[in-house]
C-alpha cells in the first residue's frame, strides 16, 4: 500500500512538471509586441501678424438721462396757494410762459391803492405851489396827477428842470412815496408764478388751498427741451475727451438713436470709482427720451498712429504677451496707448512677429508650440503614419 502511493505522487508529479514545461514552451514562440511610444501632444495657439496702422479710438459708457435746468420753486411772498392754468400735479406738463400757481395778492393790492392814494393827495397839495413857483413845471406834474389809476401800474414820474424843484420835490416825500410804491409793484409780480420754459413737475411739495410763507418750497420743475446726459468717465480716459466733440447716443438695444455734444467735464473724482462726470446735451429728434432713462454713449476719440488693436485678454503681468519664434512661445512687453472694454490699443513689438491673440494657461517661456492654421493644415491633409503589425 505505501509502495502505491508513492508511484501515484510521482506520476501526479510527473503530469504536472510537463504540464509547466508545455505552457513556457508555447508561450516563448508568441511574438513580443511592440512598444509604442505615443508623441507628445504638441501646443497650437492663435496669432496674428503684428502690422500697425492708424486706428480711431473709441470709447463706450453709460449715463443717465438729467434735466439741464431743474429748478426748485420756493415762495418769496406770504399768502395761501392758489391754482393757475394748469394742475399742478406731479408729471404735469407745462409750456413756457403758463401760469403755474399764484398767492393770494388781494391784501397786498389794498396796500398798493392806499399808498397810491397817498401819492395823489401829496401831489394835489403841491400843485397849487407848482402854479406859483414853479410855473413852467406846472403843467408836467398836473397831466402826471391825471394819468395816475389805482387799477394800473404808477406812471414814470416827471424829471425836475432843476435843483430847486428837485429839492421841493424831496422835502415835500414825493420821492419817497413814489418809490415805495414801485417796489410794492415790483413785489406784487412775485405772487404771480410763471413757467420759465417747457417742462414737467417733478415733485411737488404743497397742495393747493395750502398757506407759504417767504422760502416755502412749493415744487420741483424740469426742462424738458434740453436734456443732458451725466456719464462717468475713468479718469484714465479723460484726456481723448474735448470740449465739443459729438457723440452718438443709443438706448441698449440700438432701436433708438440720438446725436450729442459734450457741453462739460467736471472737475471732481469720484473717489469710489475713480470716474470724472461728463456732461453730453442731447439733441431731440423723432424719438421721445425722458428724465431718468439709461443710455448708451460712443465716443469718437482721438486717433493714434502706428499702433495695433488686440484681445484684452491675451495680455499678462499688466502688459505683456506671447510671441511664437521659432516653434517657441517668447514673453514681449508691450507698451499699451489705450484699454478698452474688451481690447487693447498697443505698440512697441516688432512688425511681422506673430503675436499669439488668445489667453494662455500652463505655458512658460520657451514652450513648444505652433501656430492654429498649421493644426488645420495637418487636420485637412492627416500623413499615414499607420503600420500594420505583422
Amino acid at each position: 500500500m505505501k509502495k502505491r502511493q508513492i508511484i501515484i505522487l510521482v506520476v501526479a508529479l510527473v503530469i504536472f512538471g510537463g504540464s509547466f514545461g508545455l505552457m513556457r514552451f508555447l508561450a516563448s514562440q508568441k511574438p513580443i509586441p511592440k512598444q509604442i511610444i505615443s508623441e507628445k501632444a504638441k501646443k497650437f495657439v492663435k496669432t496674428e501678424k503684428v502690422n500697425y496702422q492708424t486706428i480711431r479710438t473709441q470709447l463706450v459708457a453709460y449715463g443717465r438721462v438729467n434735466s439741464s435746468q431743474p429748478l426748485d420753486l420756493a415762495s418769496e411772498v406770504s399768502g395761501r396757494l392758489l391754482a393757475g392754468n394748469i394742475t399742478l400735479k406731479a408729471g404735469q406738463k407745462f409750456s413756457k410762459g403758463t401760469l403755474l400757481f399764484k398767492i393770494d395778492d388781494s391784501e397786498q393790492k389794498l396796500r398798493l391803492q392806499a399808498a397810491k392814494s397817498g401819492l395823489l393827495k401829496d401831489i394835489a397839495g403841491i400843485l397849487a405851489d407848482f402854479k406859483i413857483d414853479f410855473g413852467d413845471s406846472y403843467s408836467v406834474w398836473s397831466n402826471y396827477f391825471k394819468s395816475i389809476e389805482l387799477e394800473k401800474p404808477l406812471p414814470i414820474i416827471p424829471q425836475p428842470k432843476n435843483d430847486k424843484e428837485k429839492t421841493y420835490l424831496a422835502i415835500k416825500n414825493i420821492y419817497n412815496t413814489y418809490y415805495t410804491i414801485k417796489s410794492t409793484e415790483a413785489n406784487l409780480d412775485k405772487y404771480l408764478v410763471y413757467a420759465p420754459f417747457d417742462g414737467a413737475v417733478a415733485e411737488l411739495q404743497l397742495e393747493i388751498g395750502s398757506f407759504v410763507n417767504p422760502g416755502t418750497r412749493i415744487a420741483r420743475l424740469l426742462r424738458t427741451d434740453k436734456l443732458e446726459l451725466k456719464v462717468p468717465i475713468e479718469t484714465a480716459n479723460i484726456d481723448w475727451l474735448n470740449i465739443g466733440m459729438s457723440v452718438k447716443i443709443a438706448t441698449q438695444s440700438e432701436n433708438m438713436t440720438w446725436q450729442g455734444t459734450i457741453n462739460r467735464i467736471g472737475d471732481l473724482v469720484n473717489p469710489a470709482t475713480q470716474s470724472l462726470d461728463v456732461f453730453v446735451a442731447i439733441t431731440p429728434n423723432e424719438y421721445k427720451i425722458y428724465d431718468g432713462m439709461y443710455l448708451k454713449v460712443n465716443i469718437a476719440g482721438k486717433e493714434l498712429d502706428k499702433v495695433m488693436e488686440m484681445p484684452r485678454n491675451a495680455i499678462f503681468n499688466e502688459n505683456y504677451v506671447y510671441v511664437l519664434q521659432d516653434s517657441s512661445l517668447i514673453t514681449k512687453q508691450i507698451k499699451i496707448q489705450k484699454i478698452n472694454q474688451e481690447t487693447v490699443i498697443f505698440s512697441g513689438l516688432d512688425e511681422d512677429l506673430d503675436l499669439v491673440v488668445e489667453p494662455l494657461t500652463n505655458v512658460d517661456q520657451n514652450t513648444k508650440a505652433s501656430r492654429l492654421n498649421e493644426q488645420k493644415t495637418n487636420v485637412e491633409n492627416p500623413a499615414d503614419t499607420t503600420k500594420k503589425l505583422k
